[in-house]
């Protein structure tokens, strides 16, 4: 059947102890260096991932503040809008239309 040893308390106080601390010092230093490089690596992506947030905010933020500019300039091409803004100075709208003015540009002098 299963058999159960009594550990030797002198081996494990001496791997735990001084002795064995001093002979792991290598791979607790390896170990540190790794905790320090993943906090690092973390802090890097969390500041990362703060500036995208706030690139974000302002892309629509402009994008807000374009969707709105081009309205009011569609709002303000309109005729309707543009007879108002020309009777403040004004200026009324024509009532003969538009004529084409056509210009010959061969030359047909003799030489």
């Amino acid at each position: 059947m299963f058999t159960f040893k009594i550990p030797d308390w002198k081996l494990v106080l001496n791997k735990v102890g001084q002795k064995g601390i001093v002979s792991n010092i290598p791979l607790i230093l390896y170990i540190a260096f790794l905790a320090l490089v993943y906090i690092t690596i973390n802090h890097h992506a969390e500041n990362t991932i703060r500036d995208i947030n706030k690139t974000a905010k302002d892309l629509k933020e402009l994008r807000w503040r374009y969707v709105d500019e081009k309205t009011q300039i569609m709002f303000l091409t309109k005729e309707s809008q543009l007879e108002q803004s020309a009777a403040s100075l004004g200026l009324k709208k024509t009532k003969v239309p538009p004529y084409k003015i056509a210009i010959n540009l061969t030359d047909n002098t003799p030489q």
